[in-house]
């Protein structure tokens, strides 16, 4: 984009700090964006099509409502339900929207100019942005430092140029030309990004760069999308291939009649009342409509009130109830019930996803001589060692004694930390007058520093051993007390390289060499920001589920290591790969066979290389290498990464994804995956507002896919099938009267059923396979179903025809009714029947659906042809009771027709049984440990960043009264 250039004007305002929405529906788009969804439906869109067909006049054989009344029901109960569902999206945007905020700004969107804080510095925390928590400082120019005031602002004049919109986080380029002045270089340490969040700052003062959709937090944002199941999916294309069965069958059936009405002229079938139409056209369109009961219009509300059912179920689960911040599980949409047993890739965030956002220190020291674990936060470490930090100068800290003595340190000089380095030191005078140096860094890099005379290195190392086992980041602290003279000589050395232009940073960290030895070791400490209760296990399991867990952080990568540590990764080695075409190639060439199979491997790869890794050229290479790692975790990602990372996988590897963060820097992942979870955590409610489902803790999204997906999945696989088996079975042989006996079946098979119990179900992980690989729902099982119910449709035809010729039913005149009412009464007891064959858990419910279908059609059907004409409907039904119950053929043909068609059923069930059993492979638990030493450092100021850690030092001085603005 072009470069942007803004004005400065003083503007002061009240204003919603940000304005988001996570709905899928407005008040005016709600109902055409509501008819598209329902309409991609190849059901919906089928009745649609039939609805219309049946007003255009002559043509329907079945009136012109009886297609359109059911599809306007529908669609209601559909509509109703997207409302009370978007209707709590609504609720929850408002809660955020609402919150104001007062800010004064310069002009359009923010360019930092001046802060309350010592030197123009404030702290931000970015987590909304890239998932950090740790607080990183930004500073204003030094040329507007001292615009402090409304007055000083009022006579600021000139402009500011820089970069036009853009999605990179971390980068910024622009110039600020004030009037009078000379150009000033403006860079990211300048710029307060939408999303990021003040700390300790009482006021700043910024000139807006980028409003709405061009500010970053945006351009990384995407569309909520309208999202549909596999199920639905695979549901939808064989909708299509039975309309194409449909068509045909209309068209042979049109053919046919055409044929018929050329050799059967109006005066050789003088008897029949020939009130048809010989027009091709409209007798094909006539077939249409009676055959469309072929795909069952019922279904769909079936499905409806199921899939609403179930999302109930996960609401009210008291086990997914977070207590402590009175946090229940919400399904937030209903239509992806069954996805939730099909996920196969997991992308998760870090922090507040796997941890609890909440940093927590453990010493070990030389004073206790003991590993001192003490959750206590950062602050109070010196309250542990005995000493209360007070206040901060410039030039020194004060700091309170155990003997509430105050101490004054000086502090001289700072060797800055650096990722080379891997420490930091600091020189002071202590209050009794020595001249010490501090030093803090990863344990290999003080111990190799340490005097041999250092007392308590076994100890420490033993603790550091532990703490590192445990997967926390370790520090060790080390001291020495330096002579006047020689730290005067390297004194005047570090000032003449501190003016050096060339290399100067490789000679600084040379010069710190030279005083940063002989020390002594005063401990370590290690910090973790710990793993929310259950992760390592909620991780195992998922793996056992054959799940694949890749872990999307903003994080560093020291820290994203050591979370996969504590999450229980067993791999060894890692992978670094620098995401050039010819590293990916031998990294893939190095696998040989082993390619897209699962290795013994981790890919670590930071958002920098990411640029490279997902760019057309050498995706499929970066692909095939992530698909043969066992574990991956991608570091330092902006938000639009982590998303192209869900749908590279999404579309090239064609497994159902599952995406699961805290923050507003996950919502683009959970929108791309099939399925979108969100936190409820520290970091605000966007990302839970924007999910499909919401949980308060990693731990309980075990039980959401192990139990609530996967018998969801049964559940609605099961309903589709049987419906389909139903109407196969009614409308071949035309009893479509009694689609009102047969209804409970479907409501129980997709609510109350389930395929073992919760304990199984979480204590064997590996049953989740099944559904997962959709063992129980494809094109082939469908059409099985569906073949099996044209061979129960053929044998309820002639059966009962064939056995009914020997009873006393030619006695009467009516001989075809006794024959349809006896069928009717094999049919409701067959369909009800294969019901309970597919029922795998029974209930109440079940046992009332089963067999209250039944005993409610032979109560039916004895009473009401008993009382025609109270009801004069079915005149043909009067007396066919009496007639058709005192045949002992009936009676024979109620347990000979049931039993012929169900018996290839059984036979076929058990036959598969018996192989399942025979292929299931003994599973056996090993316990594999793997001790993994990593050195860590923690802190939080950038590295290389604009304000150095020297600054940061030198600038605060705690005892003087802050200006106001």
């Amino acid at each position: 984009m072009s470069p942007r250039r803004v004005s400065l004007l003083l503007i002061v305002v009240n204003f919603p700090f940000r304005f988001s929405s996570t709905a899928k529906y407005g008040i005016l788009t709600f109902l055409p964006r509501f008819l598209y969804e329902q309409i991609r439906r190849a059901a919906n869109a089928f009745f649609l099509f039939i609805a219309l067909m049946q007003q255009i006049p002559d043509v329907s054989p079945t009136g012109r409502y009886t297609t359109l009344v059911p599809l306007i029901f529908i669609l209601t109960v559909a509509g109703i339900k997207e409302i009370i569902e978007d209707y709590k999206r609504h609720k929850a945007d408002n809660t955020v929207n609402k919150k104001k905020t007062t800010a004064v700004l310069c002009s359009k969107s923010a360019a930092v100019l001046s802060y309350s804080e010592p030197q123009a510095m404030c702290y931000t925390e970015t987590s909304n942005l890239d998932g950090e928590t740790n607080l990183k400082i930004r500073q204003g120019l030094p040329l507007t430092a001292s615009f402090q005031s409304l007055e000083e602002l009022m006579v600021l004049s000139g402009r500011l140029e820089c970069e036009g919109p853009n999605r990179h986080l971390y980068d910024f380029t622009g110039t600020l030309r004030l009037e009078n002045h000379n150009p000033a270089p403006l860079g990211p340490d300048q710029v307060l990004l939408r999303g990021a969040q003040l700390r300790n700052t009482q006021w700043v003062v910024g000139i807006v760069v980028y409003t709405g959709h061009d500010s970053k937090l945006m351009q990384n944002s995407t569309k909520a999308p309208l999202k549909r199941s596999n199920v639905e999916r695979v549901t939808n294309m064989q909708i299509l291939v039975l309309f194409g069965i449909l068509l045909v069958m209309a068209l042979v059936s049109s053919i046919g009649a055409a044929i018929w009405n050329q050799q059967h002229t109006d005066e050789a079938c003088w008897y029949l009342s020939r009130d048809i139409s010989l027009n091709f056209w409209y007798n094909l369109l006539t077939f249409i409509i009676l055959y469309n009961n072929l795909i069952p219009i019922s279904l769909l509300v079936t499905l409806e009130v199921v899939r609403f059912t179930q999302a109930l179920f996960i609401n009210w689960d008291t086990e997914m109830y977070y207590a402590e911040t009175d946090t229940p599980a919400m399904a937030r949409t209903s239509n992806l019930n069954e996805e939730l047993g099909q996920v196969k890739y997991l992308f998760s965030d870090k922090t507040g996803t796997l941890t609890c956002n909440i940093i927590l220190l453990f010493l070990s020291e030389k004073e206790t001589k003991l590993s001192s674990r003490l959750p206590h936060q950062v602050p109070k470490l010196s309250l542990c060692l005995g000493f209360v930090f007070t206040a901060r100068t410039p030039h020194s800290v004060i700091i309170e004694a155990v003997t509430s003595q105050i101490l004054c340190m000086l502090c001289f000089n700072v060797c800055l930390f650096c990722s080379n380095r891997k420490r930091m030191s600091v020189i002071v005078r202590t209050p009794t007058g020595k001249l010490r140096l501090y030093c803090k860094g990863a344990d290999n890099m003080i111990f190799e520093r340490l005097n041999e005379t250092s007392q308590y290195k076994d100890l420490t190392v033993a603790h550091l051993e532990q703490f590192a086992t445990e997967g926390l980041r370790t520090l060790c602290f080390a001291y020495v007390d330096l002579e006047e003279g020689a730290y005067q000589e390297w004194l005047k050395e570090y000032n003449r390289i501190s003016t050096v232009l060339k290399d100067r940073a490789q000679k600084l960290e040379e010069c710190y060499e030279l005083i940063e030895k002989n020390l002594l070791l005063l401990g370590a400490t290690a910090i973790e920001d710990r793993l929310q209760a259950g992760v390592p296990e909620t991780i195992a399991t998922l793996m056992k589920a054959n799940i694949k867990i890749w872990v999307l952080t903003g994080d560093k990568q020291e820290t994203a290591i050591n979370i996969g540590v504590m999450c229980g990764y067993k791999f060894s080695p890692f992978l670094a790969p620098q995401a050039t075409r010819a590293t990916l190639t031998a990294h893939c060439s190095s696998l040989g066979d082993s390619l897209r199979k699962e290795n013994e491997l981790a890919l670590i790869i930071d958002g920098q290389t990411l640029k490279y890794a997902l760019s057309f050229e050498v995706r499929q290479a970066f692909l095939d290498l992530a698909l043969s790692c066992k574990a991956v975790i991608c570091c330092r990602v902006s938000p639009l990464q982590k998303s192209e990372i869900v749908d590279m996988v999404k579309k090239h590897v064609k497994a159902i994804t599952l995406a699961i963060g805290d923050g507003a820097n996950d919502v683009g992942m959970i929108q791309t995956a099939h399925v979108g979870v969100g936190i409820s955590g520290n970091e605000g409610m966007q990302a839970t507002n924007s999910s499909d489902y919401s949980i308060a803790q990693f731990s309980y999204l075990e039980k959401l896919l192990l139990v609530h997906g996967a018998w969801s999945y049964n559940r609605v696989t099961k309903c589709i099938l049987y419906c389909f088996y139903k109407n196969v079975v009614l409308y071949i042989i035309e009893v479509c009267t009694l689609i009102i006996f047969t209804a409970l079946p479907p409501f129980t098979l997709g609510i109350v059923d389930r395929p073992c119990s919760q304990q199984n179900m979480l204590r064997f992980p590996q049953l989740y396979r099944i559904t997962q690989n959709a063992e129980g729902f494809n094109t082939k099982v469908f059409w099985g179903h569906c073949i099996n119910a044209l061979i129960h449709s053929i044998i309820l035809f002639w059966f009962p025809l064939k056995v009914l010729e020997h009873g006393n039913y030619r006695k009467h005149s009516r001989t075809q009714t006794h024959v349809d009412h006896s069928s009717s009464s094999y049919v409701v007891v067959t369909v009800c029947l294969k019901a309970g064959m597919e029922t795998t858990a029974w209930t109440r419910f079940s046992h009332l659906a089963v067999w209250g279908s039944m005993v409610l059609w032979m109560l039916f059907f004895a009473v009401y042809s008993a009382i025609w004409p109270t009801i004069p409907i079915a005149p043909d039904m009067l007396g066919q009771a009496g007639r058709v119950m005192q045949c002992w053929s009936f009676w024979l043909g109620l347990i000979l027709v049931p039993t012929a068609c169900l018996l290839k059923d059984v036979v076929w069930n058990a036959t598969a049984l018996i192989a399942t059993h025979a292929n299931i492979p003994i599973i056996k638990a090993n316990n594999c440990f793997l001790s993994l030493s990593i050195d860590g450092y923690a802190f939080s100021q950038e590295e290389h960043g604009v304000v150095s850690q020297s600054q940061v030092v030198r600038s605060y001085d705690t005892t003087r009264q802050r200006p106001s603005l």
